[in-house]
């Protein structure tokens, strides 16, 4: 890799910068896994990007990866939410929270 970085910068090739997170899916439970990834991939078609937990880990955890990826948001969804298809999503620059509808995440994130 540094091999290739050295060359790029020798060719002063300019690489894009990666595009921040838009949305960190938190999943809370095995009956959030189905709908989170729906929504992962609903949303990624729609052109925002996404991400999620594949590896079942605490919610702790999960929110220290969005962080440490720079998501702009997260949203966390597990039983209650999924009853009534609302979640808090949490704008991780200004600690802000608002109730979101699940089927509308698009409009909270444009």
């Amino acid at each position: 890799i540094e091999r290739i970085l050295y060359f790029l910068e020798e060719e002063k090739v300019e690489l894009e910068p990666e595009k921040p997170i838009d949305l960190y899916i938190g999943i809370l439970g095995e009956e959030a896994k189905a709908k989170s990834f729906q929504l992962v991939y609903d949303l990624r078609m729609a052109g925002f990007i996404v991400e999620t937990d594949y590896l079942d880990r605490s919610v702790k955890a999960q929110m220290k990866y969005a962080n440490k990826i720079g998501a702009k948001q997260v949203i966390i969804i597990g039983e209650n939410e999924l009853k009534d298809n609302k979640g808090q999503l949490k704008n991780m620059v200004t600690g802000e929270t608002k109730e979101a509808a699940l089927n509308e995440l698009k409009e909270y994130l444009r």
